[in-house]
């Protein structure tokens, strides 16, 4: 797109002159004009303004993540509707542009969507309704990235052990499973109760993922080295992250893994590490294992431990169909001898015409504790569809 200022200059002087010199408006006095624009197109670049030409390609996607969940915490039970938190409704915005063979730079932005959360949810409250408008920034950043050099992350986004839990997930069920940490599927705000309806305290009180997460921060990441690659980070508060990623193919054997460290001096809890490996094998049986564990001045380090076997397969034009089981535990998070438990069942049936995943789940939600007996189980069902654009 060229800017003429010199044609536009030249061109309304003209027109001033013939509006200003009471000329009548003519065939005549037009065609003096058209003659005078068309000269002045002819008269070359160095009479123009022109803006650099334009490289960087926008592209917008998103998703819309809805489900239905039964849940049940040994007292009360209700059905609601929900936004799956695990995946929630997201809007994307990525301006690409490449500066040289070697050089790109993406300008990208990620609003998301929790109306109604899965993991904000309790039958023992009213519905949450919160947090309706895409507003909520996900990801804010500027990508820097070199073949030769690695890749440089600036601005809002994921730290450098964000997803190293679920680095070892080969199931293709995060929309229903998150590889690690499955409480968002959950009404992780219910209450767990006694027999005797006596309230004991949140379901999200007694697990965390022992993940990363988007904070506002410089990432640099290095090239992939012999199936390695390492990542580092530091946010602010002056929290430093670093993470190591391996992948690899072994005779149709497909593994990868990560793990990572979160040092914080300012903070009690001022260092965490974590682990993740996974495996998928040719005749569709995917397994992972991942652990967290945090350091924590004057009680025991509280951890985390997940183990899930799956299986992806397809028997229809419609898609892959693939399934899984999980176990997750959590020991000594809100109080020393804690023991929280979800026992995970899941199946997604992915829709390839439309870009969706249909999927539901069946989660068993446990805690243990010494000084509190009969404490009942939490059980919940979903179903629910994701549809990509």
């Amino acid at each position: 797109m060229k800017s003429r200022v010199s044609l536009l200059s030249s061109t309304a002087i003209a027109a001033a002159a013939i509006v200003f010199a009471g000329a009548p408006s003519s065939a005549a006095s037009l065609g003096a004009l058209e003659k005078r624009v068309k000269a002045l197109e002819k008269s070359g670049a160095a009479r123009s303004v022109s803006r650099a030409k334009k490289t960087m390609k926008l592209t917008v996607s998103g998703q819309i993540n809805r489900a239905i969940q039964h849940a049940d915490n040994g007292i009360n039970s209700e059905i609601r509707h929900v936004t799956n938190t695990n995946s929630q409704n997201k809007l994307r915005f990525s301006g690409k542009g490449k500066l040289s063979d070697d050089l790109k730079i993406e300008a990208y932005a990620e609003l998301g969507n929790n109306d109604s959360g899965s993991s904000a949810q309790s039958v023992s409250d009213t519905d949450v309704g919160a947090n309706t408008a895409f507003g909520a920034t996900r990801f804010m950043e500027l990508r820097i990235t070199s073949k030769s050099m690695g890749k440089l992350w600036l601005g809002h986004g994921s730290d450098a052990t964000d997803g190293v839990i679920g680095s070892g997930n080969l199931s293709g069920l995060g929309v229903a499973m998150s590889g690690g940490s499955d409480e968002d599927l959950h009404f992780a705000d219910e209450d767990f109760v006694t027999s005797a309806g006596a309230a004991v305290g949140r379901a999200d009180a007694f697990n965390d993922s022992y993940d990363g997460g988007r904070v506002d921060r410089i990432r640099y990441d290095t090239p992939t080295f012999g199936g390695f690659r390492a990542v580092v980070s530091h946010a602010n508060d002056d929290v430093i992250d670093m993470s190591l990623h391996y992948g690899a193919r072994f005779n149709g054997i497909r593994v990868r893994g990560g793990v990572g460290i979160t040092e914080n001096d300012g903070n009690a809890q001022n260092q965490q590490v974590m682990g993740s490996i996974g495996a998928s094998f040719p005749m569709g049986i995917n397994v992972q294992f991942a652990a967290g564990e945090r350091s924590r001045e004057g009680r025991i380090d509280p951890s985390m431990k997940y183990w899930r076997l799956g299986y992806r397969m397809k028997n229809t034009d419609m898609g892959e169909t693939r399934v899984g089981v999980s176990l997750n535990t959590h020991d000594d998070f809100a109080a020393d001898g804690d023991e929280y438990q979800t026992l995970n069942f899941a199946v997604v049936q992915v829709i390839e015409p439309i870009g969706a995943e249909l999927y539901a789940g069946y989660s068993n939600v446990s805690l243990d504790r010494t000084a509190t007996a009969d404490i009942e189980d939490i059980d919940i069902i979903t179903v629910g569809l994701r549809v990509n654009f």
